[in-house]
């Protein structure tokens, strides 16, 4: 039986390969940078994760200057993409298959399937979690306000939400 080939890409942000779905397609276009949603536009094109820290550091972009409106396209499929982690979280929160704060979740590492990371987590911690969660293979995802995560817990902030189960896990993430 032949094995699929599936192409990866590298993110021109975060430099973090993955495959080509899981990013979004920029290409020049009259002498713009557009989003490229169906990847048929004639030109070499540039990979953005979807994931909103790596497109809020695109509008920052020094050499891709991507329009405000182009910007707001991502965001807006990426919103449509995105599950409701809060409902979900929710409605796990007393079955023990959540872990939250950086230290438990460090400190529980190996049982962990999957990462939330708030999109308003500071800079260095953001960066450890990521650097974690790649060195142990675990997906991960930023998604909602530290304050939005804290009321799944009845916390007033929380930077991160990590879940155990790997079923769970397996479901959140296709």
């Amino acid at each position: 039986m032949k094995k699929m080939h599936s192409p990866e890409r590298t993110c021109v942000i975060c430099k973090s390969k993955k495959l080509k779905s899981q990013l979004f397609r920029i290409a020049e276009k009259d002498g713009e940078y557009v989003l490229d949603e169906k990847q048929t536009i004639q030109a070499r094109g540039q990979y953005v994760c979807k994931e909103h820290n790596c497109i809020q550091r695109l509008s920052k972009h020094k050499k891709l200057k991507v329009s405000f409106e182009e910007l707001l396209k991502m965001l807006n499929l990426l919103k449509k993409e995105s599950k409701d982690y809060l409902k979900i979280f929710k409605a796990m929160k007393n079955s023990g298959e959540l872990s939250f704060g950086i230290n438990m979740i460090f400190d529980e590492i190996e049982k962990i399937h999957f990462i939330v990371i708030a999109n308003d987590i500071s800079e260095k911690n953001n960066q450890k979690l990521i650097e974690k969660a790649r060195e142990k293979n675990i997906p991960f995802v930023h998604y909602g306000e530290k304050r939005q995560l804290g009321e799944v817990f009845g916390k007033d902030e929380i930077n991160v939400i990590a879940i155990k189960n790997k079923k769970v896990a397996r479901g959140l993430i296709e």
